[in-house]
């Protein structure tokens, strides 16, 4: 298995693991607007997928500008991740079926056929991750710089991943 790839499997499995993301996007004024979302897919297929209201402010921000950056996080395994990509609305009712769940029922009553229920998928262009393996040895690290007044050294892997 080739670097690059093994990369990719690896920002996908901290994905996984990362209950919610942060949904980023540029608003008209230019400022940068974050809003939490819940990731429902099982396997990356080079695009992400939300499940929106139709009329939220995030599918509103999609529609003007589809540059949006996801980032995810969880801390007891820290596992940090920054995807970069374009997001587009889909309103297809068998992508919607196929994607649905308990969970997501519970959020948007409407259903799957529901015009007021759309999706949000984003084409990820490329995306970045910061893991520490053993935290164990992130705190001694970091614990041994605050009391020598260096930077923590070995405190996880930093990548840069195509997608």
């Amino acid at each position: 298995m080739s670097d690059e790839k093994q990369a990719r499997d690896k920002l996908w499995e901290m994905i996984k693991r990362a209950r919610f993301a942060m949904f980023v996007t540029a608003e008209p004024d230019g400022a940068l607007r974050g809003r939490p979302m819940t990731p429902i897919q099982k396997e990356f297929d080079g695009s992400l997928w939300f499940f929106a209201k139709s009329d939220a402010d995030v599918v509103r921000a999609v529609q003007a500008n589809a540059e949006v950056c996801l980032t995810y996080g969880n801390s007891s395994a820290a596992d940090f991740v920054s995807v970069s990509g374009h997001a587009s609305v889909v309103t297809d009712v068998n992508q919607k079926r196929e994607l649905w769940s308990t969970s997501v029922q519970a959020w948007l009553p409407e259903g799957p056929e529901s015009p007021s229920v759309v999706l949000l998928a984003v084409r990820a262009l490329s995306g970045e991750y910061w893991n520490s393996e053993n935290q164990w040895v992130t705190l001694f690290s970091v614990a041994r710089a605050l009391s020598t007044s260096t930077t923590p050294k070995n405190v996880g892997e930093h990548r840069k991943v195509a997608l």
